[in-house]
């Protein structure tokens, strides 16, 4: 193994995969079921590519294929909403996906449950758990998808579910997640983290390195001092000065700087025959 961490094997059994398979590495988040409205007409989808963009103002992104009925859809009302499903409606999400809005209604396929909006038209679907409300203020196409930016306009929750996070309360008032496919989840159990003890930080552990090394070089400094001056002190008095001294402060970790230099002319090295 190198030195530098850099420059280490990857771990045992690690495996390349296609660079499409991105996309489901970072998939396992709740369903989004987005649904719009436009001239009176309703659509649903289900989606997995969703996320928080900002908090003030709070602004959410949804992900669309630019082929999809429901970017056109969205594009000509700016707004949309996002519903998070819960377990009981695995199946629908599943059904919802194969279907296109463009040639059937959605809710009457599915017989959904809806029930109205605060700020915008789009219907908001019963049974979840979840609902965010957002007018569409940027639209950024990205390769195969665009990317719509919703200012939230309103979010409400059943309590069962969220408070202020997620909670594990009865297994029918869970988020559903999707993994892939037509695999799905719930959430199963919550852990804890150690939260680190102040000493424990990484900039008080940071600091505290920096002033032990401080520290080490105040004392290499007043050590080097020390020992410059018995030896400026040893050739003043004309005494015999031992080459290996040098040598021995060296080891030590003392270094001898050139305003450290002494003038030894006074003194007598040893191993050098006496002076005439």
């Amino acid at each position: 193994m190198s030195n530098d961490p850099w420059l280490n094997a990857p771990p045992d059994g690690v495996e390349a995969r296609p660079n499409a398979t991105a996309g489901r590495v970072l998939m396992g988040g709740p369903v989004a079921l987005v649904t719009t409205m436009w001239r009176g007409k309703p659509n649903i989808v289900p989606i997995s590519w969703h996320m928080p963009l900002s908090s003030r103002p709070s602004i959410v992104g949804i992900a669309v294929g630019q082929e999809r009925y429901t970017a056109e859809m969205i594009q000509h009302a700016q707004e949309f909403a996002i519903s998070i499903p819960t377990r009981p409606l695995l199946h629908h999400v599943q059904y919802l996906g194969t279907l296109s809005g463009e040639h059937i209604d959605k809710f009457e396929a599915t017989q959904l449950g809806t029930f109205p909006p605060r700020t915008i038209t789009a219907p908001l679907v019963a049974g979840c758990c979840a609902w965010i409300e957002c007018q569409v203020v940027e639209a950024y196409p990205i390769g195969d998808h665009i990317l719509f930016a919703g200012l939230v306009t309103s979010v409400q929750v059943d309590p069962r579910s969220f408070d202020d996070r997620w909670l594990l309360g009865e297994t029918d008032t869970r988020p559903l997640h999707f993994i892939a496919g037509n695999r799905y989840s719930t959430l199963g159990s919550v852990m804890e983290a150690r939260i680190p003890q102040a000493s424990e930080a990484p900039e008080r552990v940071l600091r505290d390195r920096i002033e032990e090394e401080l520290e080490l070089t105040r004392e290499a400094r007043e050590r080097r001092e020390e020992a410059v001056g018995e030896l400026r002190e040893e050739v003043r008095r004309g005494h015999a000065i031992d080459p290996g001294t040098l040598d021995d402060l060296a080891k030590s970790g003392i270094e001898m700087s050139a305003d450290d230099l002494i003038d030894l002319s006074r003194g007598t090295m040893l191993g050098e025959p006496p002076r005439e």
